[in-house]
This record gives structure tokens, sequence and C-alpha cells, in this order.
């Protein structure tokens, strides 16, 4: 459950603290672009001639590159970082085919998934999933639970008000994931009696996506 959870804040809410926002659009032609690899011979480092085939990664080569060996390493790449700086797993990093720390429509169509959700998470519409986008929505989701728990609008939060807030959002949280525990139960129970049999149990799941 906490992982669905922890999936579920990331993508949506995605919040990371720092730089400043990205370009507010981008060329129809290069939004819809497909993208390549930029390992091209697979060697796990992308030298100056395979960083070309991307201009924004080409332009940003030099600063990328901390021991100035003309290679970009897996640990000199942009990585997709969770709140607390632990590179992230899953979905986003596996969408970044060509490595370069933001995910463009084309990756994220391969992810049906991701891909429902990209015009939503591609916050300020340049055609592409990176961590100006997940910074902007970090910040509208504290913007707006700030406004929604300044009870008064004097433009700050009391202790009652913080506590209100929080036992609102527990409550919530309680209720959608009681919902989705009904549904799992309703699902478990293939026969419909009200009652999970050790069978039921031991059933295939269906793969999660």
């Amino acid at each position: 459950m906490n992982r669905k959870i922890l999936y579920a804040a990331l993508t949506l809410a995605v919040a990371a603290a720092g730089t400043a926002f990205a370009q507010q659009s981008a060329a129809p032609a290069a939004q819809g672009a497909p993208r390549v690899k930029l390992d091209a011979n697979g060697d796990g480092a992308i030298d100056r001639s395979e960083a070309a085939q991307s201009e924004r990664f080409a332009a940003r080569f030099d600063q990328l590159d901390k021991n100035k060996d003309g290679r970009l390493t897996a640990d000199e790449r942009p990585q997709w970082r969770g709140r607390h700086g632990s590179h992230r797993g899953g979905r986003m990093m596996q969408a970044d085919q060509d490595g370069d720390g933001r995910i463009s429509k084309a990756e994220a169509a391969a992810d049906p998934k991701f891909a429902e959700r990209f015009d939503k998470m591609d916050v300020n519409k340049d055609g592409f999933v990176d961590r100006s986008d997940r910074e902007q929505m970090g910040r509208e989701r504290r913007e707006k639970w700030f406004a929604e728990a300044d009870a008064n609008r004097d433009g700050k939060l009391s202790k009652a008000e913080m506590d209100a807030a929080d036992a609102k959002r527990r409550a919530e949280f309680q209720k959608k994931w009681q919902a989705r525990g009904a549904e799992r139960f309703q699902r478990m129970d293939k026969n419909g009696d009200g009652s999970i049999s050790r069978d039921e149990m031991q059933a295939p799941r269906p793969p999660r996506n």
C-alpha cells in the first residue's frame, strides 16, 4: 500500500525542491519527435558525439562532465530523484530512455498509464516531464493546501488550523483506502459469498500496472 501511495504522490504531486521554471513552450514538431537512446554503443557512458543527438543534453555536456574526461558516466548524468534525494526507480526512470533527465511524450507512450497522465504532469507545457514540472506541481499543491487550511483567511496558519487540516487529510486518505480495500475484497471473493477462502487467497492475481 505504501508503495502505491508513494508512486501516486511522486507522479501527481512529485514535489522536489529547487530549480527555476523550464521554458514555457516548445515547437510542436520537437514535442512529438521520437527520442533516441544517447548511449549508442552501449558502453554505459555518453561521449560528446552521442550527446550531440540531444540539443538540450549537448548544451549541458560540459557542465555535467565533472571530471572533464569527455564522457558522462551514470553518476554524472541527470537522475530522477525522490523527495529526500534518493534515486527513483520504476516507471519514471525506465521511461527516460535517453537518460537526459526528462521524459518526452514519445517516451511516455511506452507506458499507457504514464501516457494517460502526461499532459497533466507536463505543467509548463513544454512537451516534457522533468524536475521543473514536479517542483511546480508541488508548489501548487502546497499553495492549495495552505489556502484550504487557512480558515480565517488571515494569510497564516494557527496550530488549530494546522491540526484541523491534518485531521481532514487523514480522514480523506483513510476513506479512500477503505474504498480500495473493499474493491480488493470484492475481486478476491470470486464466488461472492462474503468471505475469502484459502483457494481464493491463493488464486493468481492480475498483473499490476
